[in-house]
Protein backbone atom coordinates (compact mmCIF):
# COMPACT_ATOMS: atom_id res chain seq x y z
CA UNK A 1 0.00 0.00 0.00
CA UNK A 2 0.94 3.76 -0.95
CA UNK A 3 2.52 5.09 2.00
CA UNK A 4 2.37 9.28 1.43
CA UNK A 5 4.02 11.50 4.02
CA UNK A 6 3.04 15.33 4.38
CA UNK A 7 4.78 17.76 5.17
CA UNK A 8 4.33 21.72 6.26
CA UNK A 9 6.98 23.81 5.00
CA UNK A 10 10.09 23.86 7.77
CA UNK A 11 9.08 20.35 8.74
CA UNK A 12 11.93 17.72 8.76
CA UNK A 13 11.76 14.61 6.85
CA UNK A 14 14.70 13.02 8.46
CA UNK A 15 17.58 14.54 10.44
CA UNK A 16 21.60 14.75 9.62
CA UNK A 17 22.82 11.47 11.31
CA UNK A 18 19.51 9.39 12.06
CA UNK A 19 19.34 5.82 10.96
CA UNK A 20 17.45 5.48 7.41
CA UNK A 21 14.35 3.08 7.70
CA UNK A 22 12.18 3.59 4.28
CA UNK A 23 13.14 5.13 0.82
CA UNK A 24 11.64 8.05 -0.23
CA UNK A 25 10.37 9.74 -3.17
CA UNK A 26 9.35 13.49 -3.59
CA UNK A 27 5.89 13.50 -4.99
CA UNK A 28 4.84 17.44 -4.92
CA UNK A 29 6.88 20.38 -3.45
CA UNK A 30 10.61 20.91 -3.28
CA UNK A 31 12.79 19.14 -0.17
CA UNK A 32 16.14 21.19 0.99
CA UNK A 33 19.32 18.96 1.83
CA UNK A 34 21.09 21.28 4.50
CA UNK A 35 23.83 20.16 7.04
CA UNK A 36 24.78 21.78 10.37
CA UNK A 37 28.06 24.42 10.13
CA UNK A 38 28.82 26.78 13.05
CA UNK A 39 25.38 26.26 14.73
CA UNK A 40 23.76 27.30 11.42
CA UNK A 41 22.09 25.27 8.52
CA UNK A 42 24.00 25.36 5.28
CA UNK A 43 21.85 24.18 2.19
CA UNK A 44 23.35 22.19 -0.48
CA UNK A 45 21.50 20.81 -2.17
CA UNK A 46 17.36 21.08 -3.25
CA UNK A 47 15.54 18.29 -5.04
CA UNK A 48 12.05 18.43 -5.92
CA UNK A 49 9.17 15.59 -7.79
CA UNK A 50 10.48 12.47 -8.68
CA UNK A 51 13.78 12.75 -7.27
CA UNK A 52 14.68 10.10 -4.64
CA UNK A 53 16.29 10.07 -1.07
CA UNK A 54 17.38 7.49 1.29
CA UNK A 55 19.06 5.99 -1.19
CA UNK A 56 22.11 4.94 0.31
CA UNK A 57 20.80 2.94 2.72
CA UNK A 58 20.03 -0.05 0.13
CA UNK A 59 23.65 -0.78 -0.37
CA UNK A 60 24.88 -0.54 3.64
CA UNK A 61 23.63 -1.94 6.68
CA UNK A 62 25.45 0.88 8.50
CA UNK A 63 24.33 4.02 6.62
CA UNK A 64 23.65 7.14 8.33
CA UNK A 65 21.99 10.27 7.00
CA UNK A 66 24.16 12.76 5.52
CA UNK A 67 22.12 15.82 5.46
CA UNK A 68 18.81 16.83 7.46
CA UNK A 69 15.93 17.29 4.51
CA UNK A 70 13.67 19.84 5.43
CA UNK A 71 10.46 20.92 3.55
CA UNK A 72 11.15 24.58 1.83
CA UNK A 73 7.04 24.24 0.81
CA UNK A 74 4.29 21.73 1.32
CA UNK A 75 5.38 18.42 0.43
CA UNK A 76 4.16 15.14 -0.71
CA UNK A 77 6.49 12.31 -0.21
CA UNK A 78 5.90 8.47 -1.11
CA UNK A 79 7.48 6.55 2.04
CA UNK A 80 8.68 2.89 1.04
CA UNK A 81 9.67 0.82 4.46
CA UNK A 82 13.71 -0.05 3.60
CA UNK A 83 13.12 -3.68 3.92
CA UNK A 84 10.61 -3.96 0.83
CA UNK A 85 12.60 -2.03 -0.73
CA UNK A 86 15.78 -3.99 -0.04
CA UNK A 87 13.73 -7.37 -1.38
CA UNK A 88 12.68 -5.18 -4.61
CA UNK A 89 16.73 -4.20 -4.96
CA UNK A 90 17.42 -7.70 -4.55
CA UNK A 91 15.70 -8.92 -7.35
CA UNK A 92 16.93 -6.92 -9.91
CA UNK A 93 19.01 -8.34 -12.21
CA UNK A 94 22.92 -7.87 -11.58
CA UNK A 95 23.59 -5.59 -14.50
CA UNK A 96 20.38 -3.40 -13.34
CA UNK A 97 21.96 -3.05 -9.81
CA UNK A 98 25.39 -2.51 -11.01
CA UNK A 99 23.92 0.73 -13.05
CA UNK A 100 22.29 1.23 -9.93
CA UNK A 101 24.69 1.09 -7.54
CA UNK A 102 26.61 3.38 -9.92
CA UNK A 103 24.55 6.20 -10.34
CA UNK A 104 24.22 6.37 -6.54
CA UNK A 105 27.79 6.60 -5.70
CA UNK A 106 27.81 9.29 -8.37
CA UNK A 107 25.19 11.08 -6.71
CA UNK A 108 26.80 11.02 -3.11
CA UNK A 109 29.96 12.05 -4.43
CA UNK A 110 28.46 15.04 -6.00
CA UNK A 111 26.68 15.87 -3.32
CA UNK A 112 29.90 16.19 -0.83
CA UNK A 113 31.48 18.05 -3.46
CA UNK A 114 29.03 20.30 -2.77
CA UNK A 115 28.53 20.49 0.66
CA UNK A 116 32.26 20.91 0.71
CA UNK A 117 32.54 23.98 -2.06
CA UNK A 118 29.44 25.51 0.00
CA UNK A 119 31.01 25.04 3.28
CA UNK A 120 34.72 26.61 2.03
CA UNK A 121 32.45 29.72 0.78
CA UNK A 122 30.44 30.19 4.07
CA UNK A 123 30.13 33.48 5.23
CA UNK A 124 31.98 32.79 8.73
CA UNK A 125 35.83 33.93 9.57
CA UNK A 126 36.71 30.39 9.56
CA UNK A 127 33.94 27.96 7.73
CA UNK A 128 34.11 24.36 9.33
CA UNK A 129 35.53 23.43 5.95
CA UNK A 130 38.42 25.46 6.95
CA UNK A 131 39.31 24.41 10.53
CA UNK A 132 41.93 21.54 9.80
CA UNK A 133 43.59 22.82 6.76
CA UNK A 134 44.15 26.44 8.81
CA UNK A 135 46.15 23.56 11.78
CA UNK A 136 47.19 21.43 9.17
CA UNK A 137 49.73 24.50 7.65
CA UNK A 138 50.47 26.18 10.64
CA UNK A 139 51.74 22.67 11.83
CA UNK A 140 53.64 22.39 8.81
CA UNK A 141 54.90 25.68 7.81
CA UNK A 142 55.79 25.73 11.77
CA UNK A 143 58.14 22.57 11.66
CA UNK A 144 59.57 23.62 8.01
CA UNK A 145 60.87 27.39 8.80
CA UNK A 146 60.79 27.76 12.44
CA UNK A 147 63.47 28.18 14.96
CA UNK A 148 63.02 25.65 18.26
CA UNK A 149 63.29 25.89 21.83
CA UNK A 150 65.93 24.08 23.27
CA UNK A 151 64.54 21.39 25.17
CA UNK A 152 61.03 22.15 23.90
CA UNK A 153 60.89 20.37 19.97
CA UNK A 154 57.29 21.13 20.35
CA UNK A 155 57.77 24.91 21.43
CA UNK A 156 58.67 26.43 18.03
CA UNK A 157 58.78 30.02 17.09
CA UNK A 158 58.31 31.52 13.12
CA UNK A 159 58.59 35.03 11.37
CA UNK A 160 54.91 36.54 11.22
CA UNK A 161 56.01 37.81 7.61
CA UNK A 162 57.32 34.32 7.19
CA UNK A 163 54.54 32.57 8.20
CA UNK A 164 52.46 34.68 6.33
CA UNK A 165 53.99 34.22 2.75
CA UNK A 166 54.20 30.66 3.13
CA UNK A 167 50.80 30.77 4.12
CA UNK A 168 49.28 32.17 1.32
CA UNK A 169 51.61 31.07 -1.48
CA UNK A 170 51.28 27.51 -0.67
CA UNK A 171 48.06 27.14 1.09
CA UNK A 172 46.38 30.29 -0.23
CA UNK A 173 45.28 31.36 3.05
CA UNK A 174 44.02 34.31 3.63
CA UNK A 175 46.53 36.89 5.45
CA UNK A 176 43.63 38.27 7.85
CA UNK A 177 42.01 34.76 8.71
CA UNK A 178 45.50 33.90 9.88
CA UNK A 179 46.24 36.62 12.26
CA UNK A 180 42.59 36.47 13.40
CA UNK A 181 43.58 32.73 14.16
CA UNK A 182 47.17 33.83 16.15
CA UNK A 183 44.69 35.73 18.60
CA UNK A 184 42.72 32.95 18.73
CA UNK A 185 45.46 30.50 19.95
CA UNK A 186 47.23 33.15 21.99
CA UNK A 187 44.12 33.12 24.18
CA UNK A 188 44.26 29.76 24.30
CA UNK A 189 47.71 30.14 25.38
CA UNK A 190 48.67 28.14 22.68
CA UNK A 191 50.66 30.72 21.16
CA UNK A 192 53.02 33.91 22.02
CA UNK A 193 52.90 37.09 19.91
CA UNK A 194 56.01 39.21 20.25
CA UNK A 195 54.85 42.94 18.64
CA UNK A 196 57.75 45.25 17.20
CA UNK A 197 58.49 48.18 15.04
CA UNK A 198 57.70 47.43 11.38
CA UNK A 199 59.98 49.05 8.67
CA UNK A 200 57.59 51.58 8.28
CA UNK A 201 58.21 52.41 11.76
CA UNK A 202 54.48 51.37 13.22
CA UNK A 203 53.64 49.10 15.63
CA UNK A 204 53.24 45.37 14.13
CA UNK A 205 53.46 41.52 15.12
CA UNK A 206 57.32 40.21 14.33
CA UNK A 207 57.08 36.54 15.66
CA UNK A 208 54.59 33.96 16.76
CA UNK A 209 56.26 31.74 18.90
CA UNK A 210 53.75 28.31 19.10
CA UNK A 211 53.23 26.44 22.15
CA UNK A 212 52.66 22.91 20.97
CA UNK A 213 52.88 22.58 17.69
CA UNK A 214 52.52 18.25 18.06
CA UNK A 215 49.30 19.08 19.06
CA UNK A 216 47.96 21.08 16.25
CA UNK A 217 48.86 18.32 14.12
CA UNK A 218 46.96 15.90 16.32
CA UNK A 219 43.87 18.37 16.16
CA UNK A 220 43.63 19.18 12.53
CA UNK A 221 44.27 14.64 12.06
CA UNK A 222 40.68 14.76 14.49
CA UNK A 223 38.81 17.10 13.12
CA UNK A 224 39.21 15.83 9.42
CA UNK A 225 38.72 12.04 10.46
CA UNK A 226 35.25 13.45 11.76
CA UNK A 227 34.47 16.03 9.16
CA UNK A 228 34.76 13.40 6.59
CA UNK A 229 32.93 10.54 8.12
CA UNK A 230 29.77 11.15 6.59
CA UNK A 231 27.24 11.46 8.63
CA UNK A 232 27.12 14.21 11.56
CA UNK A 233 30.05 13.42 14.13
CA UNK A 234 29.04 14.47 17.63
CA UNK A 235 32.63 14.86 18.70
CA UNK A 236 33.28 17.91 16.08
CA UNK A 237 30.16 19.97 17.81
CA UNK A 238 31.00 21.98 20.63
CA UNK A 239 28.43 20.96 23.73
CA UNK A 240 29.65 23.71 26.65
CA UNK A 241 28.52 21.47 29.06
CA UNK A 242 30.68 18.74 27.97
CA UNK A 243 33.55 21.14 27.66
CA UNK A 244 33.26 22.17 31.34
CA UNK A 245 32.86 18.38 32.63
CA UNK A 246 35.34 17.28 30.88
CA UNK A 247 37.93 19.73 31.99
CA UNK A 248 36.97 19.37 35.42
CA UNK A 249 37.10 15.59 35.57
CA UNK A 250 40.60 15.72 33.71
CA UNK A 251 41.78 18.72 36.43
CA UNK A 252 40.57 16.49 39.47
CA UNK A 253 42.01 13.46 38.09
CA UNK A 254 45.65 14.54 37.72
CA UNK A 255 47.45 11.91 39.76
CA UNK A 256 45.04 9.76 40.57
CA UNK A 257 45.29 6.09 40.69
CA UNK A 258 45.78 3.84 37.66
CA UNK A 259 44.90 0.52 36.94
CA UNK A 260 46.23 -2.15 34.82
CA UNK A 261 44.45 -0.63 31.60
CA UNK A 262 45.80 3.06 32.24
CA UNK A 263 42.26 4.51 33.58
CA UNK A 264 42.07 6.72 35.98
CA UNK A 265 39.91 5.86 39.39
CA UNK A 266 38.18 8.29 40.97
CA UNK A 267 35.95 7.99 44.18
CA UNK A 268 32.54 9.42 43.43
CA UNK A 269 31.97 11.30 46.80
CA UNK A 270 35.64 12.63 46.22
CA UNK A 271 34.22 13.83 42.16
CA UNK A 272 31.08 15.90 43.55
CA UNK A 273 33.38 17.54 46.49
CA UNK A 274 36.09 18.71 43.94
CA UNK A 275 33.52 19.56 41.01
CA UNK A 276 31.45 21.56 43.50
CA UNK A 277 34.03 23.63 45.41
CA UNK A 278 36.55 23.70 42.44
CA UNK A 279 34.48 24.24 39.72
CA UNK A 280 30.61 25.17 41.00
CA UNK A 281 29.89 22.23 39.18
CA UNK A 282 26.58 20.06 41.06
CA UNK A 283 27.61 16.91 38.73
CA UNK A 284 25.23 14.44 38.18
CA UNK A 285 25.09 11.21 36.18
CA UNK A 286 23.02 13.04 33.19
CA UNK A 287 26.52 14.86 33.28
CA UNK A 288 28.30 11.85 32.26
CA UNK A 289 25.51 11.20 29.93
CA UNK A 290 26.30 14.05 27.48
CA UNK A 291 30.09 12.99 27.75
CA UNK A 292 29.21 9.43 26.33
CA UNK A 293 27.37 10.87 23.76
CA UNK A 294 29.92 13.03 22.28
CA UNK A 295 32.36 9.83 22.84
CA UNK A 296 33.83 10.05 25.80
CA UNK A 297 33.14 7.01 28.47
CA UNK A 298 33.42 7.00 32.32
CA UNK A 299 32.78 3.46 33.83
CA UNK A 300 30.83 3.65 36.95
CA UNK A 301 31.22 0.43 39.69
CA UNK A 302 29.14 0.29 42.88
CA UNK A 303 30.73 -1.56 45.79
CA UNK A 304 28.80 -3.42 48.96
CA UNK A 305 30.09 -0.97 51.36
CA UNK A 306 27.55 1.61 48.99
CA UNK A 307 30.65 3.06 47.98
CA UNK A 308 30.70 4.55 43.68
CA UNK A 309 33.82 4.42 41.72
CA UNK A 310 34.57 6.18 38.49
CA UNK A 311 37.25 5.42 35.90
CA UNK A 312 37.88 6.47 32.84
CA UNK A 313 41.03 7.11 30.54
CA UNK A 314 42.48 10.44 31.22
CA UNK A 315 44.36 11.33 28.48
CA UNK A 316 41.54 10.72 26.34
CA UNK A 317 39.49 13.28 28.37
CA UNK A 318 42.60 16.10 28.81
CA UNK A 319 42.91 15.84 24.94
CA UNK A 320 38.85 16.00 23.92
CA UNK A 321 39.18 19.01 26.26
CA UNK A 322 41.85 21.18 25.10
CA UNK A 323 40.31 19.88 21.54
CA UNK A 324 36.61 21.28 22.56
CA UNK A 325 38.47 24.31 23.89
CA UNK A 326 39.89 25.19 20.66
CA UNK A 327 36.48 24.33 18.79
CA UNK A 328 34.59 26.49 21.36
CA UNK A 329 36.45 29.70 20.58
CA UNK A 330 36.41 28.87 17.30
CA UNK A 331 32.30 29.10 17.31
CA UNK A 332 32.29 32.11 19.11
CA UNK A 333 34.57 33.70 16.58
CA UNK A 334 32.04 32.83 13.76
CA UNK A 335 29.25 33.85 15.54
CA UNK A 336 30.75 37.57 16.76
CA UNK A 337 32.81 37.90 13.35
CA UNK A 338 36.17 38.78 15.61
CA UNK A 339 38.28 37.02 18.20
CA UNK A 340 37.60 38.69 21.45
CA UNK A 341 40.81 38.96 23.24
CA UNK A 342 39.40 40.78 26.27
CA UNK A 343 37.03 38.50 27.01
CA UNK A 344 37.61 36.51 30.27
CA UNK A 345 36.45 33.00 31.21
CA UNK A 346 33.22 32.44 32.27
CA UNK A 347 32.52 32.56 35.91
CA UNK A 348 29.46 31.12 37.31
CA UNK A 349 27.64 33.89 39.43
CA UNK A 350 25.37 32.72 42.70
CA UNK A 351 22.78 35.15 41.79
CA UNK A 352 20.05 33.02 40.73
CA UNK A 353 20.23 33.49 37.08
CA UNK A 354 22.72 30.29 36.80
CA UNK A 355 21.55 26.54 36.27
CA UNK A 356 23.10 24.85 39.63
CA UNK A 357 23.91 21.66 37.74
CA UNK A 358 25.66 22.84 34.71
CA UNK A 359 25.88 27.00 35.71
CA UNK A 360 24.42 27.75 31.85
CA UNK A 361 22.95 31.31 31.99
CA UNK A 362 19.21 30.98 32.64
CA UNK A 363 16.87 34.16 31.59
CA UNK A 364 14.74 34.83 34.53
CA UNK A 365 12.01 36.50 32.33
CA UNK A 366 10.91 33.00 31.01
CA UNK A 367 10.63 31.43 34.14
CA UNK A 368 11.86 28.25 32.51
CA UNK A 369 11.10 25.02 34.68
CA UNK A 370 14.48 23.45 33.19
CA UNK A 371 17.47 24.17 31.75
CA UNK A 372 17.88 24.91 28.62
CA UNK A 373 21.84 23.70 28.89
CA UNK A 374 21.89 20.55 30.56
CA UNK A 375 17.89 20.08 31.26
CA UNK A 376 18.24 20.24 35.04
CA UNK A 377 15.41 20.82 36.83
CA UNK A 378 14.67 24.10 37.75
CA UNK A 379 12.90 25.88 41.44
CA UNK A 380 10.95 28.66 39.78
CA UNK A 381 10.11 31.21 42.26
CA UNK A 382 6.18 31.66 42.87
Amino acid sequence: MENIKKLKRGEHLFKEGDTPNAFYMIQQGKIALMTERSGKNLEVVVLGPTQVLGEQALFSATARHEFTAEALQECKVLEVPLELMKKQFEACPPGIKLMVKSASDEVKASRKATKMAKAETEKVPCPQGLIHRMFTEIHLISRHIGKKTADKPNEITVAWNALKLYASRFFGESPPRLRAMMDLLTKLKLAELKMGKSEEGEEDLIDVKFMNVQMFEDFAEFFQYHLFKGSRAEAIFVDPLALKVSKALAEISAGAEVDHKGASKLDWTFVLSECKSKFRLDIKNTHLDVLEKKGLFVKRKSFDDGRLELSFDRSEFVKMADFWAILYEIDKWNDKGVVNMKEKEEVAAADGNTCPACNGAIDAKLQAKFCPHCGNKLEVAA
